[in-house]
Formats: structure tokens, C-alpha cells, sequence
């Protein structure tokens, strides 16, 4: 996961449109993701966005990113699928309980689930951090203390898996077997790491705190960036776009 998020900068067309207006578009891909009432309606969202991730010169992160997805969803696609009852049986042994309504419905929470997250994992990866801050203050004239909140939280996130996996990896040299079938153990296993990457992440927010203040961050204004953040023909013509192929995907 470490610098599956990272913006290493292109000339593609996701890459040069406003950082807020395709952070808007990814919302709304996967709200619309979300209210498909079909598998073919979000395989068709999830579809479109690999598509234009690999014009802009992002296929190949995308099928990462997706395939993470993919593994994520099986996880829920197990769970809905041993919680949905209703329907008739295609698998009954003992408390164990498998019908065709809870296979569709399971099938078709992980596509939601590929389809709505995607779009906006690509989009926070096409964009830099400090690029879409900026823009929310300009644009969509979000306090710039917000703004950075939300930066921050984004850069941290892929730090905090990379630090888990540090974690996991000095235990695995300790002699602890985290690659265990059963769940529960699994997380019994996991749980007790969870205090010191809490405590690592507190260290990191202070000192982040401390930098921030001691770069004037309070002194800020909405004017304050370099750069200006146009909305032009590009983010209508994007806007024109998605609102076409969303609209198709509610259809399917």
C-alpha cells in the first residue's frame, strides 16, 4: 500500500484537472456507485474508471488499486454471504446456510464496494496533497484550517500501513505466525499492535502540529497560495462526461 497513493506527477488528463473538481467527480461516481441496483451497473462505473485511469497514464496503478479492492470485497462477500438467509437454500450444512438472494446480494455489495472506491482512490492518487488543499480554499472557499486536516489525514494513512507493516514484520522475527486461518486468532494476534501505532501516530500529529504552527499555518489566508485554480472547458467537459455514463450505470 505504501506509494499506491503517491503522486508522482503526469501529463495525463486526470492529472490536469482541478484538484477539487475531481475530487467532486469521484464523490459523485461512487455515490452513484452505491444507488446502481445492479452487478452490470457497477462492474460498468468500475469499468469507465480503469478506462480513463489508463489514457491518463494510471492503468497499471489502477489494476492495483483494483486488485486490492478485489481482495477487501471477498472479505465482505463472505460475510454477506453467511448473514443473507432469505432465499432459496443452494447450500445447507448444519447452522451454515448459503442461498441465491444472499449470493446476489453479496455479489453485488462487493461491486459497489470495487466500484465506489476506486474512482476515488485514483483521484487522490492523481493529485498532490498540498495542490488539493489549495483548491479547496480557492475554490470551494473551505477554511484552510479544514483543508489541511483532511490533507494531513490523507498522508497519513498510507504511513500508518507502512508502519503496521514494520510492526508485523519485527514480530514475524520474534517468532509470531500472523499468516493463521482462524479470524479470531488472527485478530487476537493483530490487537495488541494497534497501542503503539497508536502512540506513533500521536507522536507524528504533534509533530506535524508543531511544524505547521512554526510555518505561520495560522497566519494563512485564502489568498496566500502561488498558484490559481481555473475551472475551464476541461472540468465541464469532465463533468459533461461522468454525468452521461453515471446516468447510464442508474439505468443498467
Amino acid at each position: 500500500m505504501n506509494g499506491l497513493f503517491d503522486c508522482a506527477g503526469g501529463n495525463g488528463f486526470i492529472y490536469r484537472l482541478n484538484p477539487s473538481v475531481k475530487i467532486l467527480l469521484a464523490f459523485a461516481a461512487g455515490m452513484a456507485a452505491f444507488a446502481v441496483r445492479s452487478i452490470s451497473g457497477a462492474l460498468f462505473i468500475a469499468s469507465l474508471t480503469v478506462a480513463a485511469a489508463a489514457l491518463s497514464g494510471l492503468g497499471r496503478k489502477a489494476l492495483s488499486m483494483a486488485l486490492l479492492l478485489v481482495k477487501i470485497s471477498a472479505l465482505l462477500f463472505v460475510i454477506q454471504l453467511l448473514c443473507v438467509q432469505s432465499g432459496s437454500a443452494l447450500i445447507s450444512v448444519g447452522p451454515v446456510r448459503v442461498t441465491d438472494e444472499g449470493r446476489r446480494f453479496s455479489l453485488l455489495m462487493a461491486a459497489k464496494l470495487i466500484a465506489a472506491s476506486l474512482p476515488l482512490m485514483l483521484a487522490l492518487s492523481a493529485t498532490k496533497r498540498g495542490d488539493l488543499a489549495n483548491s479547496l480554499v480557492q475554490n470551494c472557499r473551505l477554511p484552510y484550517r479544514y483543508a489541511f486536516a483532511l490533507t494531513a489525514t490523507l498522508k497519513f494513512i498510507p504511513t500508518l500501513a507502512a508502519e503496521m507493516a514494520q510492526v508485523m514484520e519485527a514480530q514475524r522475527a520474534r517468532g509470531v505466525d500472523f499468516e493463521v486461518r482462524n479470524p479470531i486468532k488472527k485478530a487476537a494476534l493483530i490487537a495488541p499492535l494497534c497501542l503503539p501505532l497508536l502512540l506513533s501516530c500521536v507522536r507524528k500529529i504533534e509533530n506535524s502540529a508543531v511544524a505547521a504552527q512554526l510555518r505561520g499555518f495560522e497566519l494563512r489566508r485564502r489568498d496566500s497560495g502561488y498558484k490559481s485554480y481555473a475551472i475551464g472547458i476541461k472540468e465541464a467537459a469532465a463533468t459533461a462526461v461522468s454525468a452521461v455514463t453515471l446516468s447510464v450505470a442508474l439505468l443498467l
